[in-house]
């Protein structure tokens, strides 16, 4: 009897493969639709910083640019960093509350149909769900480490207007370049190799995390790694 209840349940049980965790793909398209439905929080909370902004120092941030460059920050740069750093603390702080919910997951998730665990199938709490969303982010600061250098060292802002007025007045790119040399004070050359540079770096580590999800057998990605947690399909 016992024996027969031993084989009953070996075979219920689910088999550890490859089917079993949610992979690449099924992941990045959870957070597209994550980002769809956090659409409406960001513009929100955008709409109040705005008037309060407005009222405050008569320019929307519809109309500010924020200075990486290390000048003095003005009001607009400082509501900006604000709106900013708030709705990242919010999205992060929702992330980790869904992941410690009863659906161990956000909705995009959910509507995929697979769930957050630790490494021994469990719900996770909301410490390690915290964990894991900073830890992505680092991942992902890391992956944009030269995007972030070029924005740091140049007006990327002031030189995306110069190119957008030189297309609105129909004037030829070259025309356009002693202008952009002016802001960068580099030959405009140096400044797309460090483009070009910038990006080929986001790509190449954005294809090593990738790899890191796509390559191991439990889908684990660094961040996984890390926090010991695991993507699993179906739904809790």
């Amino acid at each position: 009897m016992a024996q027969a209840a031993e084989i009953s349940i070996g075979r219920n049980a689910p088999k550890i493969g490859n089917e079993h965790y949610a992979g690449f793909w099924v992941r990045f398209l959870s957070v597209c639709i994550d980002l769809l439905l956090c659409a409406p929080i960001y513009y929100g909370i955008r709409f109040v910083f705005d008037l309060a902004l407005a009222q405050s120092t008569g320019v929307s941030m519809a109309n500010a640019t924020v200075d990486f460059a290390g000048t003095a920050a003005k009001p607009h740069e400082l509501y900006q960093w604000w709106f900013e750093s708030g709705f990242a603390i919010l999205v992060l702080a929702l992330y980790a509350g869904f992941f410690s919910s009863k659906w161990q997951g956000s909705p995009g998730m959910h509507l995929l149909k697979f769930r957050i665990t630790d490494i021994e199938g469990r719900r996770i709490g909301f410490k390690r769900g915290l964990l894991w969303c900073v830890t992505s982010v680092i991942i992902w600061v890391i992956c944009f480490a030269g995007i972030a250098y070029l924005q740091s060292r140049f007006d990327l802002s002031a030189i995306a207007q110069i190119q957008f007025s030189c297309l609105e007045q129909n004037i030829a790119p070259d025309d356009c370049l002693h202008e952009i040399e002016s802001i960068t004070d580099i030959p405009f050359t140096s400044f797309l190799e460090l483009i070009y540079a910038s990006l080929a770096l986001f790509l190449f580590l954005a294809l090593i995390w990738a790899l890191s999800i796509a390559l191991p057998r439990d889908k684990t990605g660094f961040h996984n790694l890390i926090c010991g947690t695991r993507f699993l399909t179906g739904r809790p």
